[in-house]
């Protein structure tokens, strides 16, 4: 038991530890969702390398596509769940939602632009000395 000298100092520090606890529980939504830097870092790596892949075939774009579409799908997913969204937002504010809808927009944009890199291409003439023959 503790001495009387000690009662009100651990009461107040007791009282003040209960007051600071919900302000605790509030700064436990952002450690568990990805940092932006994190976001960026996913969006540019994926839109670089299905970029790549798409350009050179559309199959290979497309099969390289699906796990980062469903990293974004979950992250969305995650970000407007009723039991983090109003945290998060709380916490992060709208530009933690602008930024992933912008990284996201990147990486759809890089795939279209895969994509009409690979069209492009392909209705290039080729090279004009290697296609024609000399009269025979």
């Amino acid at each position: 038991m503790l001495h009387t000298a000690h009662r009100p100092l651990s009461t107040r520090l007791t009282g003040l530890a209960l007051a600071l606890l919900p302000g605790m529980a509030f700064a436990e939504v952002s450690d568990k969702e990805p940092s932006l830097w994190f976001i960026w870092v996913v969006a540019l790596a994926a839109s670089g390398i299905c970029m790549a892949a798409m350009a050179h075939r559309r199959w290979l774009g497309a099969v390289l596509a699906v796990l980062p579409a469903l990293w974004f799908a979950g992250l969305l997913m995650e970000i407007h769940s009723p039991d983090v969204g109003p945290y998060l937002y709380a916490e992060q504010g709208w530009s933690y939602y602008l930024q992933a809808y912008l990284a996201l927009t990147v990486f759809v944009g890089s795939l279209v632009l895969g994509l009409r890199m690979r069209e492009r291409r392909r209705k290039r003439p080729r090279d004009a000395a290697a296609t024609a023959r000399p009269p025979a």
